[in-house]
C-alpha cells in the first residue's frame, strides 16, 4: 500500500513515517511526505495512494481545500485530517474524511485511524438485493448501502433514495432496514425515515446532503440523531 502525509511541519512528517510502520510492521507501506499543497499536487498525477493524511493549517492551500479539490478529481481516497485544533472536528467531517487525528495526541489516536483506513481498504461494500412494487415495474436491483441516502416508510412500503437521484419503492418495512447490519451507520429522523449519517451534515433541526435537499427532524429525535452523528464522526477517536 502507498499512503501520503502533506503538513508543513517537519517533525509530522517524519513521526508519521515511523508511526505506521510501527503499527503494521508485517505490512509494506509507502509513505511519501510533502510540505505543502502545491507540492503534493505537483506530484500527484493520477489517484495512486490508498490513503491521505492532510494537515488541516497549511499557508498555500489548506487540508479542506486540498480535499475538496481531489473531490472534484472524482478521487474518493480515504482522507485523514491532521491538526492541532480539535474543534474542527466536525467541520473536517463536511469534507467526507475518514478519520481525525489531534497532534497533541498522535501516538494515541493515529493507530485508531489507520485501523479504520485498512477496514475501508479491504471490507466489501455492503450491498443489499431489493425487488421494486409490481406497480413500479417489478425489477430487481442490488445497491450498494453506501450510496442510499435515506429511507423513507408509507403505509406498507418504503421508497429507498440514492445519492444518485434515483427512487425505487419496495413492499417492505423500516424496521427490516433499521434492525439490518448493513444499516448500522444509519439513523431515525423521525418515525417514517432513517437517514445515511455518512452523507450528511447536520443542522440544529435538520440533515442536509449534498444535493441540497434537506430534511428536519422531528423535536423529539434531536438529541438521539445529535449523539449518533457525533459517535459516528468521532469513531477514529473512540
Amino acid at each position: 500500500m502507498r499512503f501520503a502525509v502533506v503538513d508543513d511541519e517537519p517533525g509530522i512528517l517524519k513521526q508519521i513515517p515511523v508511526l505506521i510502520r510501527q503499527f503494521s510492521p508485517d505490512i509494506k507501506i509507502e509513505t511519501d511526505t510533502f510540505s505543502s499543497s502545491s507540492e503534493f499536487l505537483s506530484a500527484y498525477t493520477n489517484p495512486k495512494y490508498d490513503a491521505l493524511f492532510l494537515d488541516i493549517d497549511m499557508p498555500d492551500m489548506n487540508g479542506f481545500a486540498l480535499a475538496e479539490h481531489l473531490r472534484h478529481q472524482s478521487d474518493l481516497v480515504p482522507i485523514v485530517y491532521i491538526t492541532a485544533r480539535d474543534d474542527l472536528m466536525i467541520q473536517a467531517f463536511r469534507y467526507k474524511a475518514l478519520g481525525f487525528v489531534r497532534k497533541q495526541f498522535i501516538d494515541i489516536e493515529l493507530p485508531y485511524a489507520l485501523s479504520t483506513i485498512m477496514n475501508e481498504i479491504h471490507k466489501d461494500d455492503d450491498m443489499i438485493e431489493v425487488t421494486e412494487t409490481r406497480s413500479e415495474g417489478g425489477h430487481t436491483y442490488r445497491l450498494c448501502i453506501n450510496d442510499i441516502m435515506y429511507i423513507q416508510s408509507f403505509r406498507h412500503n418504503v421508497t429507498i433514495h440514492l445519492s444518485e437521484g434515483r427512487e425505487i419503492t419496495i413492499r417492505s418495512s423500516l424496521s427490516y432496514f433499521s434492525e439490518h447490519e448493513g444499516f448500522r451507520h444509519f439513523v431515525a429522523i423521525s418515525t417514517g425515515i432513517i437517514v445515511n449519517l455518512s452523507l450528511v451534515e447536520l443542522t440544529e433541526d435538520a440533515v442536509c446532503f449534498s444535493n441540497g435537499e434537506m430534511l428536519y427532524i422531528s423535536r423529539r429525535k434531536i438529541p438521539s440523531v445529535r449523539t449518533a452523528y457525533l459517535k459516528y464522526i468521532g469513531k477514529v477517536l473512540i
